[in-house]
């Protein structure tokens, strides 16, 4: 036996603890996400413009990202062309920003805003993980 057993046995503990930790931290994370996503998609599908053909709301996709191994997260937008070959993501982006004859209904930025404080509740989310 040799003289530091004790300090390696506390190493080995403390190292575990924050490899158990990390993966709480993670799987908070991309709960919180999860939930993030799902809310943005619901905000935008429920004030994007209906027009009379639905076609900008049928577009709404939302989509794992899938680019990189280590990123997590999602695209939230409108895929597709109308029956005149206009991208569905740029007639959002007109309609919510508006042009000098079209007044912006800013349904996408409002979606945005409601992402405000996503660290909070990530944060929030990890610590309920913690205490359980």
């Amino acid at each position: 036996m040799s003289w530091n057993d004790g300090i390696n046995k506390e190493m080995s503990e403390y190292f575990n603890s924050l490899t158990e930790k990390t993966e709480q931290a993670v799987e908070a994370i991309k709960e919180q996400i999860d939930i993030e996503a799902e809310e943005f998609r619901k905000q935008l599908e429920q004030t994007a413009p209906k027009g009379a053909t639905l076609g900008l709301l049928n577009s709404l996709r939302k989509t794992k990202l899938v680019v990189r191994r280590k990123w997590y997260g999602y695209s939230v937008e409108f895929e597709g062309y109308n029956k005149k070959g206009e991208p569905y993501q740029k007639i959002a982006n007109i309609l919510n920003y508006g042009t000098s004859t079209i007044q912006g209904t800013r349904f996408i930025s409002r979606a945005i805003r409601k992402l405000k404080g996503l660290d909070e509740r990530i944060e929030n989310r990890f610590k309920t993980k913690l205490n359980k």
